[in-house]
């Protein structure tokens, strides 16, 4: 569920007073989202999305708006920008609550296609190509967990020892040996981030894990998640992901020669995601294994790869 913190009408009713002088009608949990709780408010004329932050700092927060407002001016398509608070704040404080308010926008998360991963990889294509003032942008090492951090985790004494020996079986070192190219990534394009309308791609959610990284591991995150049948990655899926890709921007070559392991680290990086909330954290007890099933999936890619 999307609400591990909960709040009361109440509550949600002041928060909104931070923004508007109407009175909502109705809040309404969704089943959507882990580090934010988020809910739809109605109002008489319209309706919002309200997230609460459940596990990250208040300037984590802060850090994502400024990612949002970059992609606002430079106008990328399908970010949504959060509504401004009275006193012009991207992000609100009530009591210990902060979040943020955005418009409600209608769409639902897609299935695995061809032409969902189609458009998913045309949308990060062009979140890739976007050229700007980056000084006021984190480094997504910050808040997420590329190659380097998960290199380093496995020497931690805190490391589960499957997590650990998955990583000396199947992920390349060498792939440190290069220098990728760099710019805004999302860092956790999932299709459940994803809205769609009329079978088309309609807005990009949660840019929780975005940042200055390298696009070749933003890439192998959203085709680990993306390109899925049956809970395995699908080749056939990821060649229509990449054609939809490679039409706004082709592949550099030592991109696509690192891409199967690419993939496999994006597997492993939203494993350690889930390792750090879940199995180390108590954000949700009920999950502390589920790291396992990302590791099982880069398992089974390895071997398909090595076919």
């Amino acid at each position: 569920m999307g609400d591990y913190t909960k709040i009361k009408i109440n509550d949600a009713k002041s928060i909104f007073k931070l923004y508007f002088e109407d009175e909502i009608l109705s809040l309404r949990a969704l089943s959507l989202g882990i580090s934010n709780s988020n809910y739809e408010l109605r109002t008489e004329k319209t309706r919002y999305l309200l997230k609460v932050s459940n596990d990250k700092m208040i300037d984590d927060v802060i850090e994502e708006m400024n990612v949002l407002k970059l992609l606002n001016e430079c106008k990328y398509q399908y970010s949504l920008f959060p509504i401004l608070t009275l006193d012009k704040r991207t992000v609100y404080q009530f009591k210990d609550y902060y979040g943020v308010l955005f418009p409600f926008i209608e769409g639902i998360p897609p299935g695995p296609s061809d032409d969902t991963c189609f458009e998913i990889g045309s949308a990060l294509a062009k979140l890739h190509c976007i050229r700007g003032d980056f000084s006021n942008i984190r480094d997504s090492k910050d808040i997420a967990f590329p190659p380097e951090f998960i290199r380093d985790f496995v020497k931690n004494e805190s490391c589960p020892e499957d997590f650990k020996d998955s990583f000396e079986r199947l992920l390349d070192t060498s792939y440190f040996s290069h220098n990728f190219e760099k710019g805004i990534i999302h860092g956790d394009l999932y299709s459940d981030n994803t809205l769609f309308d009329n079978n088309h791609i309609k807005a990009v959610l949660d840019f929780e894990q975005s940042g200055i990284g390298d696009f070749i591991f933003d890439l192998g995150v959203s085709l680990s998640g993306c390109c899925l049948e049956k809970g395995r990655i699908s080749k056939n899926l990821i060649d229509s992901y990449l054609s939809g890709y490679e039409k706004i921007r082709p592949l550099p070559d030592q991109e696509k020669n690192n891409l199967d392991q690419a993939i496999i680290w994006g597997l492993f990086s939203i494993s350690l995601w889930r390792i750090k909330r879940f199995t180390l954290g108590n954000l949700n007890p009920l999950l502390a294994d589920s790291y396992k099933e990302l590791l099982l999936r880069a398992e089974i890619f390895k071997e398909q790869i090595n076919d």
